[in-house]
This record gives C-alpha cells, structure tokens and sequence, in this order.
C-alpha cells in the first residue's frame, strides 16, 4: 500500500496536492511574520481561505522563502516596504521574482498589535475587491 507522504511527492506540484483543499492559497508577508500577515492569515483563513504568513526581514519568525512564493496562488504584502526587501532577496531567481511582480501590495504601516481591530479594518478595506468575504 501506498502511503500519504509517497502520493503527495509523485504530484508534480506538491502544493496542488488533494489534501490541501480547493480554498484559494494567500500568503501574506509583513517585516516578522508575527503581528500585520498572521493577524491576516488568521482572519482570512477564518473567512475560508487557505493562507500563510511570513517575514521579509531577516529576523522573521518564518522567513519568506521560494517555496512559500511558489506554494501561493496570491501574495500580498502589508507594504511596499516589505515588497522591495523581498524584490532585492529574490531578484535572482526568475520564478520567484516573476510571482512577486504580481504580489498585491497594501499600504499597512507597523504599527498594530496582533489582531488588532483597527488593523483588521484596514485588512478589509485595501483587500475588499482582491480577497471577497462571503460571511
């Protein structure tokens, strides 16, 4: 008998792999990781989507890397801060850097807790017509 992990690397794409779900895969980066993109990944995975969150500073708690980039259907970064450092680290590799030219890219400053109301609102306001809430 085949196990889960054989299935899951004969796929040419592990990412696209059947127990993952058909939910849209969000990935959002912020400076760490830790407070703007997983106060997002927790309210839109609440809303349905499959996400992830990582930093583009070198201290990131979970560091933004290519096979995050190349896991995402949509990247979003929480400013364009966190965009140029992730532009500079990966403008070498051409599947990366030609993903992150589609990222979408919010105007989010540093300055909120984690899950942090105020920080939410903004959430939905700059991403109300990209990621649409149906609940």
């Amino acid at each position: 008998m085949t196990n889960l992990t054989d299935i899951i690397f004969e796929l040419s794409a592990p990412y696209d792999n059947p127990y993952q779900g058909s939910e849209t895969r969000v990935l959002f980066v912020c400076s760490a990781g830790l407070l703007r993109s997983a106060t997002a990944a927790n309210y839109y995975a609440s809303k349905g989507y499959n996400t992830r969150a990582a930093g583009s500073s070198s201290y990131a708690l979970i560091p933004l890397s290519a096979n995050l980039i190349a896991w995402a259907q949509l990247i979003v970064f929480v400013n364009k801060e966190n965009y140029e450092e992730a532009m500079c680290v990966f403008k070498d590799e051409d599947n990366a850097a030609d993903k992150l030219v589609n990222s979408i890219v919010l105007n989010i400053p540093d300055e909120f807790s984690y899950k942090d109301k105020k920080l939410i609102a903004a959430l939905k306001t700059q991403l109300k017509n990209i990621l649409p809430i149906y609940n």
